[in-house]
């Protein structure tokens, strides 16, 4: 079993396992660090990108097919047989994950992304994404390609959730890095309410490594002071949680909740942050902390359900790790990655040097945030500077929503 530690005002308190025990909010003039193996940050970064990898594609067969009510019962699932693919999903990341590291820049310049999105995001790419690829055609950069007199699905496009995972990834235990990371390549084609989903799930992946054995509700209230309390996803996080306490033994009854109020009162549609951002943390209160079982409820409960798929996996595969994810019953799936819709990006590559890229990339953002990197005993571990979720982008005063040209009930 291994060691892990907190440091405070500089002095150590080890702790046997992944429990943390350590709590509460570091003083203002003192500094809060984990000290992390790399061993077991590379696992738990591992079962991340696996668990959205896994969500994302295996919730395929699901995605609109739920609109109006959810599936009538939770799915079985597999994980992938055949290996991993690209996919919006996972693809929009990966690229920029894979130029981050060529570049050598954590946020690459908006003049640089145009370039490469024009070489690259020219198939499976949809709604808001592929608005700021037409934009991108007619000179503009973002963030004025996620400007809604621009792009008129900016203001509510499931982007700013499903496009931004790994950004907390890249960030363990620095929520508010994780977010203005997510923030950065979020702006390309969404802006208002969706940043605040951005805010959000890549905080509350960032904080997962830090505290995977916590309640869900718990680990979701941790993460929302990244969001501004008069948005949407505040809402609805909380009204999640509600629900779920509410309705504890009936799933479908407080899903159907947000399709009264969210869809037929509010008008979200069945692609938007807040219908879908419900979804997921519904699936992950009733999940239970069962990464398997969470991804069902992910699917089942319907609407963008391979977005959400892809954010809960995420979400549990940091809080499970590769390791364990490994052994479940479910899991066929080999190290294998096919790409066959970002041109620049290897054909194939194994899903493990993908994840020893992020791995990279958070090394660097753990030594510029005050971190450090370790030896001891032929070992290597991680000095992490601990930060507390911060709201970075708060919601515009008076946010747009023009009218859509059509309504939009598939892809992404």
């Amino acid at each position: 079993m291994e060691t892990r530690f907190f440091w405070r005002a500089g002095f150590a308190v080890g702790l046997l396992g992944s429990q943390l025990a350590w709590a509460g909010q570091p003083a203002a003039e003192t500094a809060s660090f984990w000290k992390v193996s790399q061993q077991e940050l590379l696992d738990r970064m591992y079962g991340g990108w696996v668990g959205m990898l896994i969500g994302g594609l295996e919730g395929l067969p699901h995605e609109f097919k739920y609109k109006e009510h959810p599936r009538p019962e939770l799915p079985e699932l597999t994980f992938l047989p055949n290996g991993a693919r690209s996919d919006d999903d996972n693809d929009f990341e990966w690229t920029h994950l894979w130029f981050m590291e060529k570049k050598a820049s954590l946020k690459i310049p908006y003049a640089e992304i145009v370039e490469i999105w024009k070489a690259n995001m020219n198939q499976g790419i949809w709604v808001a994404n592929k608005r700021a690829r037409e934009l991108m055609d007619k000179g503009l950069l973002p963030p004025q390609t996620s400007q809604v007199n621009h792009n008129p699905y900016a203001w509510y496009n499931l982007a700013g959730q499903f496009c931004v995972e790994s950004y907390g990834m890249l960030a363990p235990g620095m929520p508010q890095t994780a977010a203005d990371l997510g923030l950065h390549y979020a702006r390309i084609s969404v802006s208002q309410e969706p940043l605040q989903a951005t805010q959000f799930w890549t905080s509350l992946i960032s904080l997962s490594f830090v505290y995977p054995e916590e309640s869900i509700e718990t680990s979701l209230r941790r993460a929302l002071p990244a969001v501004d309390p008069r948005s949407a996803m505040h809402q609805v996080v909380e009204e999640a949680i509600a629900a779920w306490k509410e309705s504890a033994a009936d799933w479908k009854a407080a899903r159907q909740r947000f399709q009264q109020k969210w869809h037929n009162q509010l008008g979200w549609n069945y692609n938007s942050t807040p219908l879908n951002g419900a979804a997921v943390c519904l699936a992950l209160l009733y999940g239970q902390g069962d990464f398997y079982r969470t991804l069902q409820y992910a699917m089942a409960l319907g609407w963008d359900a391979d977005c959400n798929a892809a954010t809960a996996g995420a979400v549990m595969g940091v809080r499970w790790g590769f390791r364990r994810i490994s052994q479940l019953p479910q899991f066929k799936m080999p190290d294998r990655y096919v790409n066959k819709t970002r041109p620049q990006l290897p054909p194939e590559i194994p899903v493990s040097q993908q994840v020893q890229t992020i791995l990279r990339l958070a090394e660097r953002v753990i030594l510029a945030n005050g971190g450090q990197r370790l030896q001891e005993d032929g070992q290597i571990f991680y000095r992490i500077r601990l930060q507390e979720p911060k709201l970075l982008e708060p919601l515009p005063e008076n946010p747009v929503r023009p009218t859509l040209p059509k309504p939009v009930n598939q892809n992404n």
